[in-house]
């Protein structure tokens, strides 16, 4: 085995990466896992073959505690420090994009109200996961267009509301309109634009709501 470069930059780089990639491939079997084995349920699995990914999962940690002992015997030639930051890399990346990633994706799609757009409904479910009123909704919310609008004017500026019932007492609103998929890591729900008209028929409230 040839020596590691003279370069400390370079032995820091060596062991960064190799800790990321190993940490990467151990933590992608693992979320492969139910594709990679022929069983079709975890609790089908036998012992030995759920000991197995345990072990996958922390082999990542095994390697940095050989590498940490390495460093006793081959001295700081061995980055041990940069090895860790390698192997918690792509844990922090996952972390990182559970709490900014959705907020990110939504700057991303977000775009200017379009009344044309709105209320071409062949258009909205044309695309299931980011369809154009889920992406223009907080410009409109954010523009006040809605503001003082009578029921018929709303209509015309949005289109035909929907008529989908929703369980009694849980909301109270006039008329609503369907956006999409509800925005967030698991897009499980979804979101609606709810419209209240006062006595004088304008309206007087509009609010966003997750089903």
């Amino acid at each position: 085995m040839k020596p590691l470069a003279d370069s400390p930059w370079k032995q820091r780089l060596f062991f960064f990466f190799t800790g990321a990639i190993f940490a990467f491939i151990c933590g992608l079997v693992q979320f492969k896992w139910m594709d990679i084995i022929p069983y079709t349920a975890f609790d089908q699995q036998p012992v030995w073959l759920k000991g197995l990914q345990r072990l996958i999962g922390w082999l990542p940690w095994i390697a940095f505690a050989i590498v940490l002992a390495l460093r006793f015997i081959k001295g700081r030639r061995v980055r041990v420090g940069f090895y860790f930051l390698g192997t918690a890399a792509p844990a922090a990346i996952l972390i990182g994009y559970l709490i900014v990633g959705d907020s990110v994706a939504n700057l991303v799609h977000r775009q200017k109200f379009d009344a044309e757009l709105w209320r071409n409904q062949q258009q909205v479910e044309h695309d299931t996961m980011w369809p154009p009123r889920l992406c223009m909704v907080d410009h409109l919310i954010s523009s006040g267009q809605l503001d003082g609008l009578t029921r018929n004017q709303v209509v015309q500026l949005l289109g035909p509301p929907h008529d989908k019932s929703f369980p009694g007492g849980a909301v109270s609103f006039d008329i609503h309109y369907y956006l999409g998929p509800e925005r967030g890591f698991i897009r499980i729900d979804s979101e609606w634009l709810f419209i209240t008209f006062g006595d004088d028929n304008k309206v007087n409230r509009y609010w966003l709501y997750r089903d």
